[in-house]
């Protein structure tokens, strides 16, 4: 019997593993192959592997790639049978990031992850990345801030529950320094970036509006600070995330049935195609 800590580097290693087939396409090009040689019944099928393999790899994955670029339903297109959405949820304050983000956990049955209550609950904490995230809170420095962050998110997205289960995130990244160290140095990164688009005029409205508004995170202070925050960087991220395949864009001016729908759609009508753009 293993050990709990050689059980969660199994798990690590599968979902690392899991990653690779699912950013290649590897379970749906062997599915395809699988399916053509059932019904053709080749008289040599070592032969007929060999000649056909690469032909169903580049027309699968090509063709995913043009549906990808064009919003199109592809017709043979399923995701892997224990596929596990790892979603992060981007967009400014009074977004509807929270909002949504629970519902998408309920839907897909996933873990709901909020990067800040993972940072107050790290706070409490007696262990070595507790005194980096209070030492870099300590001497105010944004990049240590960020560099704490990061350790305290990949320690979460590696626990059994999460690899299991797949999971939403939000509250990070927050720019695109943190978006490029998740999607190209995370063992586990995000198969989706649902941005969550919301004029400020409107997002502004939200937030002023809510009944918790005088609470230490929902002061107007912290609000413009976060508006300020959000729009430095929308612009760097925006042009990063446009890169890539798994971004889907989303208008969150309307109420939140509209926005789930549109959103629940796109996911499911879009081919999973990870990494950036040609």
């Amino acid at each position: 019997m293993f050990s709990p800590i050689n059980k969660l580097a199994i798990a690590e290693y599968s979902a690392e593993l899991m990653v690779y087939f699912e950013k290649h396409k590897i379970i749906e090009i062997v599915t395809r192959l699988m399916s053509e040689i059932g019904l053709i019944r080749p008289t040599n099928p070592q032969h007929w592997i060999a000649t056909n393999i690469r032909r169903i790899a580049d027309e699968f994955y090509h063709k995913c790639l043009k549906a990808s670029y064009t919003g199109s339903k592809i017709d043979y297109y399923q995701l892997p049978r224990h596929f596990h959405h790892r979603i992060v949820v981007f967009g400014r304050s009074g977004s509807g990031r929270k909002t949504q983000a629970i519902a998408m956990a309920k839907h897909f049955n996933l873990i709901y992850i909020d990067a800040e209550q993972l940072i107050y609950a790290t706070f409490f904490r007696n262990d070595n990345l507790t005194q980096m995230l209070h030492r870099a809170f300590a001497d105010d420095v944004a990049k240590d801030k960020s560099a704490a962050l990061c350790k305290i998110i990949q320690q979460r997205l590696i626990q059994m529950d999460a690899l299991r289960q797949g999971w939403v995130l939000i509250n990070y990244p927050r720019n695109v320094e943190e978006f490029t160290e998740m999607f190209e140095k995370f063992k586990i990164p995000p198969n989706k970036v649902v941005y969550l688009q919301c004029p400020e005029l409107i997002a502004m409205r939200r937030l002023v509006s809510r009944p918790d508004l005088g609470c230490p995170q929902n002061t107007c202070e912290y609000i413009e600070q976060e508006m300020t925050y959000f729009t430095r960087n929308e612009l760097a991220v925006n042009e990063y995330l446009a890169r890539r395949h798994e971004t889907i864009y989303v208008d969150s001016t309307p109420c939140f049935e509209a926005v789930r729908t549109n959103l629940w759609t796109q996911m499911e009508r879009l081919p999973y195609v990870m990494g950036y753009k040609a």
